[in-house]
């Protein structure tokens, strides 16, 4: 939580925090002023102090309505055109014009902490001016990690709609009839991934999302890629495993949610049914050892334990496999799809309260394809919160 962010700073040794980048892209500029801008600004924060955000001029009114940074002021308070103008490159210009900002609020000899994608150029100048700036990774990530009550509310907001979008999708494969080689065909046409994907960003853009990175809809022996997101053409299969997993972007909030489900119209064989029973008693097993303090290499262990007990593969210890689960168990959402804390082998560090997380299990063949099973939860002191309230139903 943001709250956390002067600690962290002093954990690290540094006494002030220094950005310059856009918030459209970068999540950290955005989660540390809620100010949604598509060209680079400037955020600076003393330990223990008020930070301060310094826009274009023309941005300077709506940063005022919109951050949750109070202190907010012009490049031209800088006198930003001289200083751009009194060397022939602007970019250079640029670049010389934040290094002194920086030496003006955060002065010589103060330890400045800088993200590890900060230019490289303006931090040339900084060093120039004689600031002292460390790179480190991990610093706004490790406030990010834990989420405030409005936080967690967004993400379970959009997890609704997920949900109902997605239980929308499910109706139109269960109402499909079935032609021939076992294709499914929505209104006599064939129901193709493309088709399947048209309809999800259709109805999460009406809902106010976005699926902004492609989502994944696999079917058959295709679905025993983990990451495989499906072609165009490819055609949905009666009695065939069918993989959604659907991770949408609020367009207002910036927030993603992240679940994944897998169907089968008509019947599934004897092994698909063996691998979703399996990967069902895994994702509750692993749920229930979920709490804070809890280590992320435990959980993992937990899931690893019913999968191999019941004759499949992982990649515990290092162990290559080319099928059973061949991924970790679960990753942090937030302002992005994939943040901290993991949840696999190396996630040696205990799980807070409240951060939020996905427990993600899934049995992968080559020879039948694959099965996941994914739900979003908020870690609590005793166990967990599931923002996922959808059914988990093979058959349909």
């Amino acid at each position: 939580m943001k709250t956390e962010l002067d600690s962290i700073l002093e954990e690290n040794n540094v006494e002030s925090l220094f950005l310059y980048s856009d918030s459209s892209r970068d999540a950290n500029m955005y989660y540390l002023t809620q100010f949604f801008a598509p060209d680079p600004f400037i955020y600076l924060k003393k330990i223990n102090k008020d930070p301060l955000i310094i826009v274009s001029q023309m941005e300077v009114s709506r940063a005022q309505k919109q951050s949750t940074v109070k202190n907010v002021k012009s490049y031209f308070d800088y006198s930003y055109q001289k200083v751009v103008k009194s060397v022939k490159n602007p970019h250079i210009g640029k670049a010389k014009f934040i290094a002194q900002v920086a030496k003006k609020e955060l002065g010589i000899g103060s330890q400045i902490c800088v993200p590890s994608n900060f230019p490289l150029l303006v931090a040339d100048f900084l060093r120039k001016e004689g600031l002292t700036i460390s790179p480190m990774q991990g610093v706004v990530e490790k406030a990010r990690e834990t989420k405030d009550p409005q936080e967690v509310e967004v993400i379970k907001k959009i997890q609704q709609i997920n949900e109902k979008v997605t239980s929308e999708a499910i109706d139109l494969v269960a109402n499909s009839d079935v032609g021939a080689n076992k294709t499914l065909l929505y209104k006599g046409e064939a129901l193709t991934v493309g088709r399947m994907k048209a309809f999800f960003g259709q109805k999460l853009l009406e809902n106010g999302c976005l699926p902004e990175e492609d989502i994944i809809v696999a079917c058959g022996r295709k679905g025993s890629d983990p990451h495989y997101y499906g072609e165009p053409d490819d055609k949905l299969k009666a009695n065939q495993p069918i993989i959604l997993d659907i991770y949408p972007q609020s367009i207002q909030k910036r927030y993603w949610t992240d679940m994944t489900r897998t169907i089968v119209k008509g019947k599934a064989s004897t092994e698909v049914k063996k691998m979703f029973s399996t990967v069902f008693e895994a994702k509750n097993a692993s749920l229930d050892a979920v709490h804070a303090g809890a280590v992320g290499t435990q959980v993992y262990d937990v899931c690893c334990d019913v999968l191999e007990k019941n004759g499949y593969q992982t990649t515990r210890n290092g162990q290559k496999v080319t099928s059973g689960m061949t991924h970790g168990l679960g990753h942090g959402v937030g302002l992005q799809i994939h943040e901290s804390p993991r949840i696999n082998e190396l996630s040696g560090s205990p799980l807070k309260e409240h951060v939020v997380v996905t427990i993600e299990p899934g049995i992968y063949n080559p020879k039948v394809g694959g099965l996941r099973l994914e739900d979003i939860i908020e870690v609590t002191k005793s166990g967990y919160n599931n923002l996922t309230t959808m059914e988990t139903q093979l058959e349909i």
